[in-house]
């Protein structure tokens, strides 16, 4: 009995171990969500990867939208461990490497707010509230980028009484993301 007790117990540590790392490695910046900083245009980044003996390397990042939000830089670091920064304002970060050479400086897509300012669009509208929780439960969806760095999202979302309720809502680009359904409305943010 002791031994189906501590397999369950085994199971269960697995499991919530696979859970954790699964978040982990969503929110990681992996490689397919990196967006090389020459080819993205709201970071500007740089190294130097000194070959004296005597001096060690140094890496550089700097948010060049930040009125559009956080940029998250992965520096990647050959033979050690990788670096994430979060770029809030648009103020250098800057950091030694040792005797370790950097290999590229990236936008993570899936962390950012913005890479590039060609996603200030309406398709970009849109490809933000897919991936708000909202999503799940409106339809009709239509997205418009309006200026000034905002989104105006129009749709038909479900209410707790099971018919779906006309809503709008113009937010932030960097806050589409965040979207709710709250009982038929558009809100950013979690419910009340």
């Amino acid at each position: 009995m002791k031994w189906n007790a501590a397999r369950a117990v085994s199971a269960m540590l697995a499991l919530v171990l696979t859970a954790a790392l699964a978040g982990e490695a969503h929110a990681s910046c992996g490689k397919s969500q990196r967006i090389a900083h020459d080819d993205a245009d709201c970071l500007d980044a740089g190294w130097d990867n000194s070959t004296d003996w005597a001096s060690t390397g140094k890496v550089w990042a700097r948010n060049l939208c930040p009125e559009h939000g956080t940029v998250v830089a992965k520096v990647d670091i050959e033979g050690g461990n990788d670096k994430t920064w979060y770029l809030h304002d648009g103020e250098k970060k800057s950091a030694g490497t040792n005797v370790l050479n950097t290999r590229e400086v990236s936008c993570c897509s899936d962390l950012s707010d913005l890479c590039n300012e060609s996603e200030l669009n309406d398709s970009g509208c849109r490809d933000r509230f897919k991936t708000s929780s909202a999503d799940q439960t409106c339809v009709d969806i239509s997205a418009g980028f309006t200026g000034s760095s905002q989104c105006e999202i129009t749709a038909e979302c479900i209410r707790s009484a099971g018919n779906y309720r006309s809503t709008s809502i113009t937010a932030e680009f960097r806050e589409v993301k965040d979207l709710s359904n709250c009982n038929g409305d558009l809100k950013v943010g979690e419910c009340d």
